[in-house]
This record gives structure tokens, sequence and C-alpha cells, in this order.
């Protein structure tokens, strides 16, 4: 589990353990007045166990402090929006996930992202879609609606040609060697970049190769109108919404980008690139 979602947990332990504590009741007390095991109250307290509002509402009653179950609610129903497991999503096929994301595209005017290790949904060619999808649906065990998936991830890249939007993409130039399909592709894939590159609501930047490292996230990040923060990982999708989370990411986005080439200099890598691919 992310940092982020341990944290947040945690943070909700503690605030259950200061109402405890501010009522000047101990652990075996409390548990007793809930009809709880005394184990249960130590897990919440400590983050291993993520509290239902149902024990958020009697633990607040229980310390006399019912108005705090409200502000705590507000925090965990984050906590729940935050993790959204992709076998959820992927129920009735791979192109589950893709849904969910049209939706998102057409409601947000400025996205940034910044990725690492894979081209960007949104920026993909159709063969290089379709190499990405099938290794996510071998590795995860979906066998349908691949096909679909592949026509709604194009279906997305007309956002790309809305005036009313704005994009800025950071990649490493690691991304630009990842081989996900056969030389061809991979060398129609990156020209895809240089021309999406000149679309005037479009800011592409790369990070050499020989470049020294401002910061590194470590994972890539889509933010949506400074108000939703996504990150995939292998089992789900965080969607981070709390003002501070959001806050980091945006801060993180910006050390990148001073470390990023624009312009000729980010087509000149790309070039690099595609002429190591043509020299094989």
């Amino acid at each position: 589990m992310s940092y982020s979602l341990e944290r947040a947990r945690h943070e909700i332990g503690r605030s259950l353990r200061e109402l405890r504590t501010g009522a000047g009741l101990t652990g075996a007390q409390l548990a007793e007045l809930v009809g709880w095991s005394q184990p249960k109250v130590s897990r919440l307290e400590t983050g291993r166990q993520t509290p239902t509002s149902a024990d958020v509402q009697a633990w607040a009653g229980a310390c006399g402090r019912e108005r705090a179950a409200e502000e705590i609610v507000d925090r965990l129903r984050v906590l729940e929006s935050m993790y959204v497991e992709w076998r959820l999503q992927e129920r009735s096929g791979m192109q589950g996930p893709q849904n969910e994301v049209l939706g998102r595209d057409s409601e947000a005017r400025e996205r940034r992202v910044y990725e690492c290790t894979v081209i960007p949904g949104i920026l993909q060619t159709e063969p290089y879609i379709r190499a990405v999808l099938d290794r996510y649906a071998s590795f995860r065990g979906v066998s349908i609606g691949v096909d679909e998936a592949v026509r709604k991830r194009l279906q997305r890249q007309e956002t790309l040609y809305s005036r009313r939007k704005r994009f800025r993409f950071l990649l490493t130039e690691g991304v630009l060697h990842t081989r996900y399909t056969d030389r061809d592709a991979m060398v129609e894939q990156l020209d895809r970049l240089t021309s999406v590159s000149a679309l005037s609501n479009v800011s592409l930047g790369i990070i050499p190769f020989d470049q020294r490292v401002v910061f590194d996230p470590g994972h890539g990040f889509w933010i949506h109108d400074d108000r939703l923060v996504t990150v995939e990982t292998l089992s789900a999708e965080l969607r981070l919404t709390h003002p501070s989370e959001v806050e980091q990411y945006v801060r993180a986005f910006d050390l990148c980008a001073r470390a990023a080439r624009y312009g000729q200099e980010a087509r000149s890598l790309i070039l690099r690139a595609i002429d190591a691919l043509n020299g094989e």
C-alpha cells in the first residue's frame, strides 16, 4: 500500500486515540463501552485496521464527543476514495478502467502528467496501446475487453485537439527507449510524440539521461485541474483529493519540469531514440 494511504489511515487512528485519551478512557474501558475486543481498539488506533463510519460514530459517542465524528468520517471518505482496486474496475473486462478515464478526461481542463516507465495512454499509438494492455491483461488474468479498451483509449485522444484543454507532459528519456513493441511500431510511436508536441495546447518535456536529478517521484502520476491526482499501481488506482496531497504532487511536477528539455531540444532527444532504433 502507498505511503499516502498508510499515513492517512494512521492520522485517523491518531485522531481516535486523542478522543479516547481526552475522555480519560483506557483502551479496555472504551472497548467495553462499545462492545468490542480490546485488540480491535488497538488496531484502529495504530492504523492497522481502517474503521467504518459506524465504528467512528460509536467511538466518538463513547467519548462524549459525537460532533467530532463528522470530521473524522469526512476524512475516512477521502481515504476510501483513494484506493480503487483494479479487479473491481476490470470485473467486466479491460475496458472498465478506460470508461472511467474517459469520463474524467471530459471534465478536466488542465492536466499535468509525469511518466518514467511508459508513454502516457493519451499519447499512445494503437500498436503501443495493444502491447501495453495485452501485458496487463495477461498479468491480471483478464481475458476479455482488450479490443474495446484499445478503442476507448484511442477515443480519449480526441481531447488533445480541444482548444479548451491544456496538457503538460513530462517524460524521462528512458521512456523513449523502453521497448513495448517491435522496432517499426516503436518508431511510429516516437514519431507520434513529435507530432503531438507541435500542438498549441500541448507542452512536452523530456528529462535527459545526463541531466542531474532535481527530484525523483519514483512513479508516474496525473494531476487533474489541481483537484485530483491519480496514480496507477499494479493492484490499484489511487485517487488523491486532499489539498495537501494534491499540493505535494504539484510541487513534485514543478521540480521535475525544471530538469526537462522542451521544443526543439525535446524533439532532438526523440529523434535520437528513433536513430537508435533505425540503427539496429
